[in-house]
């Protein structure tokens, strides 16, 4: 113990000694008077509440790395985290967070993580949606887009990623996905194309109209055809409104 620990009251200075000895037992000797056999419940109490709220959030990466890593992984987790939030929600955004400063994980391990995590994220967000209906216009008026809705890209194909399946390398072009919610609230994944992802992204703030949009897109792109692009891009505007990806229309 520090001497600025020392300068704590009793019971602090016990509290530290109790918590270090739970978060690393083979370094932190077990506070005296605490029996062994007790010491053990709480050690073995506190991990476990640990391990099932990130074992339920990332159940493929941990049939990925195997039993033993796993372990290994959340004891180091357990020890090395400095929780900063109060709400046991928060563990596996944090456990995610530590992930890049582990050496010895697979080159994909953390962007699969990352795709995992997404489902928790898009399931508890706090989301307002817009007026809106649900007819209209989705070129000439504002589309609306599911509020919670994440457009992601990763160098690895994470949703083909298991047991079996362990890329070796990244891929030549990152896969684009869209993680969201749907108006039962039930969380979809959807594998798409650059051009689609890349309209989603511009449409999510809610401000473009659909023309708008597209015209943008097509400045991106290079398209010297704007009219063959907004007759694809109306077309792909109601296929996303008919997957519940797009609400809407904004009144």
């Amino acid at each position: 113990m520090s001497g600025a620990d020392t300068d704590l009251p009793l019971f602090q200075q016990y509290q530290l000694a109790f918590t270090a000895h739970i978060r690393h037992p083979r370094l932190h000797a077990r506070p005296e008077g605490v029996p062994a056999k007790r010491m053990r419940v709480y050690n073995e109490i506190v991990f476990n509440n640990l391990q099932s709220a990130v074992g339920a959030c990332y159940p493929v990466l941990q049939r990925v790395l195997g039993k033993r890593a796993w372990q290994a992984l959340l004891r180091r987790f357990f020890a090395e985290h400095q929780a900063n939030s109060p709400f046991f929600r928060d563990i596996p955004k944090a456990f995610l967070a530590f992930l890049p400063q582990v050496e010895t994980l697979p080159p994909y391990a953390v962007s699969l993580a990352h795709y995992e995590w997404v489902e928790l994220a898009i399931a508890s967000a706090d989301t307002v949606t817009p007026m809106l209906t649900a007819e209209g216009d989705l070129v000439q008026g504002i589309p609306i887009v599911a509020p919670a809705l994440a457009v992601l890209a990763y160098d690895y194909p994470v949703q083909k990623i298991s047991v079996r399946f362990k890329p070796r390398q990244a891929l030549a072009e990152p896969v684009h996905l869209l993680v969201f919610r749907n108006q039962q609230d039930e969380v979809k994944f959807v594998e798409m194309n650059a051009m689609t992802a890349r309209l989603l992204e511009l449409l999510q703030p809610g401000e473009l109209t659909g023309l708008a949009a597209l015209q943008q897109l097509g400045m991106e792109m290079g398209h010297a055809d704007s009219t063959s692009l907004i007759t694809f891009g109306a077309a792909l505007l109601e296929d996303l409104r008919q997957q519940d990806i797009v609400w809407g229309v904004a009144v």
